[in-house]
């Protein structure tokens, strides 16, 4: 079982993949606002390997979906 410090070690690494998805998030949001989500999930994906990120389909699923209808 993990302790404490385990988790603390862990919070930088987690706060810069949180850092890498806000920014590849905003980048697609940007560029594909309104477009088709199967487009939108392509881009975002893309973007997710540009910042070294690997976002799994459902968040990019549902990301994308957000982003075409305008709620993201």
């Amino acid at each position: 079982m993990a302790d404490a410090s385990d988790y603390e070690k862990a919070v930088p690494w987690l706060r810069e993949q949180v850092r890498r998805y806000e920014k590849a998030l905003a980048e697609i949001r940007a560029t594909h606002a309104g477009r088709p989500a199967l487009e939108v999930k392509a881009a975002l994906l893309a973007a997710g390997e540009r910042h070294g990120l690997q976002i799994a389909n459902e968040v990019a699923q549902d990301a994308a979906e957000r982003i075409a209808d305008g709620t993201l």
